[in-house]
């Protein structure tokens, strides 16, 4: 079967130069030829526009030469009109494309193949193995008809690449893509039928070594193997396309290991996609111990062991913004010490080695004495994160009234029947809040979980629907917040036999900054415990007893605490206009007043 091909040069129109007159094109074009397949020596039809113009037809031509360069020939042709031309083909061409070389020097080149009517026989492909880059032989009868080569997985070589090319035999350069399997061949022309000639053994990348598993950061090492120049690519761990030198005979390549990789595989990758590998281990940092763990306090200090801990560049603590770095921190080989600064809330304390890894501690929790504000109370279990507390979210909870500084804290009783339990404090949407992790694990031990609340934790939570608590296998049975407080007086005073503290009057304090309804809070312990003891607050004038509320004196029943008194408008005004606060009492040490 003949057929007459369409075959537009690389020419194109925009939507408004759309002209469905294929011959009112300005310039020479090619819009077909035929018909195809064809036999040597035959005429064939080329139409167009302006082929009054060309000036040489040329075809592919069959070549001995033993490099990659494509020859052309040029054919005899006779002008009909200047839309149609016939052309000899000459004996000597090859399948590709068809080219009309114009007058003014530009090359007007066919979309699709001349291919030719000779069967195609092919009796033998060598070498076999062989390796990519290298040169293929293909011998036969008629095989300079062949159009494409095809190697394994559509790596295709157009006859116009081939590097020789005559009746009996065609050398074709193995592309670097290659790999091993099926090797074909067609005849050009659209939607070709392939033809298996055989399977193909290509040569691939084969790691067998590392001249050092366990490197240092930044030293030179040796891969070796087998046929390594094919790798055009190496990757870390954590880092893709690291610069590498390779041998030429393919037995080795040195590569500098990477200052922000981890353990695991490098993996060195051919261009055909093929891969090897091989297993280093980098020295990390890791973590064996912290201490304290409960009831942390800000100025205490806190130790971490482990491993290769002289390698922690930063160290990042729950709830605070900007993390430690190198020089704010004590550190060796196996210890970390720091203190522990204002506002750090409950969690796991971050050491970051580099910007891809970094190892956790236990999780701390937080001490604190400061009264709590209940939000909420009950029982609600989450399951696989399958549920959630949203009873403080989507306007069930004003949180612009919340400051920075003051702690949330969910109260919890873990499930352990799964071995774990984590949980996440969250907005609306679910997201952890800024600056918490996304995933917190619960111990079996923990009764509590802790954040201090930052301007960013309360911004997200006014604008992003609220709080949200989830997680997996755990029951939520209250939510508080502390409340804060200003220190009105702190220190030592030992209070037995009615003796009296005078530090808040007189001028000592000024009373007209406290609001009205604050709780005055009261820190004491009792000198001899398990005895009775008490405090009396009065005002300075003659020590004279506060209004009603404020009963003569407060019994204290535990051995220490907080005694926590509401003072309203009425008290505040008393205190103001007699002389401000008096503490006396028996039998108690006081350290320290407070207003919330």
């Amino acid at each position: 079967m003949t057929a007459l091909v369409v075959a537009a040069g690389f020419t194109s129109c925009s939507e408004d130069d759309l002209d469905t007159n294929p011959y009112g094109k300005g310039g020479v074009n090619l819009l077909s030829f035929g018909p195809m397949p064809i036999t040597r020596g035959e005429t064939m039809r080329v139409t167009g526009t302006h082929l009054n113009d060309v000036k040489e037809v040329i075809f592919p031509e069959g070549n001995q030469k033993l490099s990659p360069a494509t020859t052309y020939i040029s054919a005899e042709f006779s002008l009909k009109s200047s839309e149609e031309m016939t052309v000899t083909i000459p004996d000597q061409c090859v399948p590709g494309k068809l080219r009309l070389v114009t007058r003014g020097g530009d090359t007007i080149v066919s979309q699709t193949n001349i291919t030719f009517n000779e069967e195609i026989q092919v009796t033998s492909i060598t070498p076999n193995p062989v390796h990519p880059g290298s040169i293929v032989t293909i011998k036969g009868e008629y095989v300079w008809n062949i159009g494409q080569v095809v190697f394994f997985d559509h790596v295709e070589v157009d006859a116009e690449n081939f590097v020789k090319n005559t009746r009996t035999e065609i050398q074709v350069q193995v592309p670097m893509e290659a790999k091993t399997g099926d090797v074909a061949y067609n005849d050009g022309s659209v939607d070709a039928e392939d033809v298996v000639i055989g399977s193909l053994t290509v040569d691939a990348p084969q790691a067998t070594g590392v001249s050092k598993a366990a490197p240092e950061f930044g030293e030179r090492i040796t891969i070796t193997g087998e046929n390594l120049d094919l790798v055009t690519n190496i990757s870390f761990p954590a880092v893709d396309s690291v610069a590498f030198d390779a041998a030429s005979d393919g037995k080795s390549i040195q590569v500098t290991v990477p200052t922000n990789t981890v353990s695991g595989t490098v993996t060195l990758t051919a261009a055909s996609g093929l891969t090897t590998t091989v297993d280093i281990t980098v020295p990390l940092a890791t973590v064996a111990s912290i201490d304290p763990v409960k009831d942390v306090k800000a100025g205490q200090t806190i130790t971490i062991t482990g491993d290769k801990l002289d390698r922690i560049t930063q160290i990042i603590l729950p709830a605070i913004g900007e993390p430690l770095a190198k020089g704010q921190f004590e550190q060796s080989a196996s210890k970390i010490s720091f203190q522990v600064p204002e506002g750090m809330g409950d969690g796991k304390i971050t050491l970051v080695q580099h910007e891809n890894y970094s190892v956790e501690t236990d999780k701390i929790s937080m001490y604190s004495e400061a009264p709590e504000l209940t939000l909420w109370t009950g029982s609600t279990y989450i399951g696989k994160w399958s549920g959630s507390m949203a009873d403080l979210a989507y306007g069930a909870f004003d949180w612009s009234t919340i400051k920075p500084g003051q702690v949330l804290t969910v109260y919890l009783t873990p499930d352990m029947s799964e071995g774990w339990s984590q949980i996440r404090v969250g907005n609306g949407n679910w997201a952890a809040l800024p600056g918490t992790s996304d995933v917190n694990d619960l111990t079996a031990e923990d009764t509590k979980f802790s954040v201090t609340l930052t301007q960013a934790m309360i911004d997200e939570l006014v604008a992003n629907g609220g709080l949200v608590v989830c997680g997996a296998y755990f029951t939520v049975t209250k939510v508080t917040v502390s409340l804060l407080e200003t220190t009105l007086w702190s220190g030592l005073f030992t209070c037995s036999s009615w003796a009296g503290n005078q530090d808040l009057a007189w001028g000592g304090y000024d009373w007209t900054t406290i609001e009205a309804d604050s709780k005055i809070c009261f820190t004491y312990k009792k000198i001899t415990p398990g005895q009775w003891a008490c405090i009396s607050l009065r005002h300075g004038q003659d020590w004279a007893n506060l209004p009603a509320p404020i009963p003569g004196q407060y019994d204290l029943d535990e051995d220490e605490g907080v005694l926590v008194v509401t003072f309203p408008q009425n008290v505040l005004d008393d205190i103001i206009a007699n002389g401000g606060l008096v503490i006396t009492g028996d039998n108690y040490e006081l350290t320290k007043v407070t207003a919330r």
